[in-house]
């Protein structure tokens, strides 16, 4: 009892470690790629931007299987860690390469085929930009490839819980956006082209990165000709499943953005991109730390800690939902004012694109933890079909809509009308699969998370009804809204144990607090 006590303290230390490590690289990256995105902006305008934005939608699109593939790698990489066995590491990590590369050949045969046709024919360019629209896409097309070749050495970082390196890796992009902002700036040729040029080139030096990292780092990320055809077998059922829910939930994200672009142009994309840059931030804080605390569950259910693994995926909704409050809350009311102090000219329907995102990204705050468990267990049948099903709602629906002649906004309103559906058959499940208490879990995340919500935004609302759009108004309800929240979340949204692990760590940090 003692040293399960002991190694449950150690492994919450490590979520804790790799939480920190994780956000320092966010912080690192915040404020420049805020900076940096601007600046791109007002260098391609907003139809340049836009049309970067769709073809890099259109190419995510094709790579669809990607994600999901890496969250199967993963797994799979952390079953065999949490089991120690080390020979099933090195044949899990071949089977992976091997899958990954016939699926980026794949994607490339797929990318130099239909979707050159579609690019050609179907999207919806400003005229004379059809050239440097093709050269955008056969860099992005390449970007994918090498995204995807490269999956199985990320996938060993992560399961290794090795997060440092990431900071790494963030500090090396900051400083290669800053770079790419200067050669905007004064470079006089097609600045769109330009731009996926040196973004491709930054890719390209990331991934060689990350291979050549893993193969000092890791003994098992080495290649053998020795398949497994029961562990092909089993990846493949793992993938073929996830794939069915993947090509449902990028249709409803990217297959959106190239629905967007049918029916709005490039202006509206461009609203797109700009809003899914400020709600990234709120969703980076969210799920980096998910990304901390998820092989940990992966690992407890390998191990038959069954108990402690649900324990981790009410922790890790639970303090999801709360970060997403501190920073949703104040984004949501001034999104506005906000992009307006970010921008100066800010694209249509931006802001009102940011505040569903927030909607969006708090669902899936809670929804998320549900699926990692789902996805310990490996059972992946019954969550893809009923995922998909209603994933694969979203994009109809929406087209129908936008064919009567409604707005841009109906196609995340829709989304998020569907979302909470897909979260109460992930708990049901993971309920079927391993016991999960659902109503303890309903009761202590969304409908706690909700009211906190609520509270949190009554008073900050009503001073971003009276007080005159600004600066002033944006830091005035910042702070109200904090003020309100941290102590909402401490005093009422952490146990006692973890109230009095805060207040020790805070009294051992401070001096005289003793």
């Amino acid at each position: 009892m003692e040293e399960n006590t002991e190694n449950t303290s150690q492994n919450y230390k490590r979520i804790a470690k790799n939480t920190l490590l994780l956000y320092t690289r966010f912080t690192l990256t915040l404020f420049i790629s805020l900076y940096t995105s601007r600046i791109i902006l007002q260098a391609l305008g907003f139809n340049d931007f836009g049309l970067y934005n769709v073809v890099g939608g259109f190419i995510s699109l094709l790579a669809f299987l990607n994600s999901y593939i890496t969250q199967g790698t993963t797994r799979f990489l952390t079953f065999a860690l949490g089991q120690e066995d080390i020979d099933r590491l090195k044949t899990v990590f071949s089977a992976a390469f091997a899958i990954h590369l016939a699926l980026a050949l794949l994607i490339l045969l797929a990318g130099e085929t239909i979707g050159i046709w579609y690019v050609e024919n179907k999207l919806n360019i400003q005229s004379g930009r059809e050239n440097a629209a093709m050269f955008v896409y056969q860099l992005s097309l390449i970007t994918a490839v090498l995204s995807i070749l490269q999956t199985p050495f990320r996938a060993s970082i992560t399961s290794h819980e090795d997060m440092g390196i990431y900071a790494y890796i963030s500090i090396f992009d900051v400083v290669m956006k800053l770079v790419i902002v200067y050669l905007l700036m004064v470079i006089y040729t097609d600045k769109l082209k330009m731009f996926a040029l040196f973004t491709f080139i930054v890719s390209l030096m990331t991934s060689c990165f990350y291979v050549l990292y893993c193969l000092r780092k890791y003994s098992e990320c080495q290649f053998r000709l020795k398949p497994d055809l029961k562990l092909y077998y089993e990846m493949f059922n793992y993938i073929g499943w996830n794939a069915i829910g993947t090509i449902a939930f990028t249709l409803n994200g990217q297959g959106i953005t190239v629905l967007l672009n049918m029916f709005f142009g490039t202006v509206v994309n461009a609203a797109r991109g700009v809003a899914g840059s400020l709600s990234n931030i709120v969703s980076q804080f969210v799920f980096n730390f998910q990304t901390a605390m998820r092989p940990q569950i992966v690992k407890q259910y390998a191990q038959g800690n069954i108990k402690e693994m649900e324990k981790l995926i009410v922790y890790g909704a639970k303090y999801s939902s709360y970060m997403c409050m501190l920073f949703g809350i104040p984004i949501f009311i001034e999104s506005d004012t906000i992009l307006r102090i970010w921008l100066g000219n800010i694209p249509p329907y931006a802001s009102t694109f940011v505040k569903l995102s927030i909607i969006q990204i708090m669902i899936q705050a809670i929804d998320f933890p549900v699926g990692y468990g789902i996805n310990a267990v490996g059972k992946m049948k019954l969550p893809n079909i009923t995922s998909s099903l209603i994933y694969l709602l979203i994009l109809p629906i929406s087209y129908i809509a936008m064919k009567l002649g409604a707005n841009p906004t109906v196609a995340y309103l829709i989304s998020i009308i569907c979302y909470p559906g897909a979260f109460l058959f992930d708990i049901w499940i993971l309920h079927k699969y391993i016991g999960f208490n659902i109503a303890h879990y309903i009761t202590h995340v969304p409908l706690k998370t909700t009211l906190f919500v609520v509270t949190a935004s009554i008073i900050p609302m009503m001073i971003h009804n009276y007080m005159t759009a600004g600066f002033w108004r944006l830091s005035t309800v910042t702070m109200i809204s904090l003020l309100i929240s941290c102590p909402l979340i401490f005093y009422k949204g952490l146990d006692s144990t973890t109230r009095t692990l805060v207040l020790n760590k805070i009294k051992s940090k401070i001096p005289g607090l003793h």
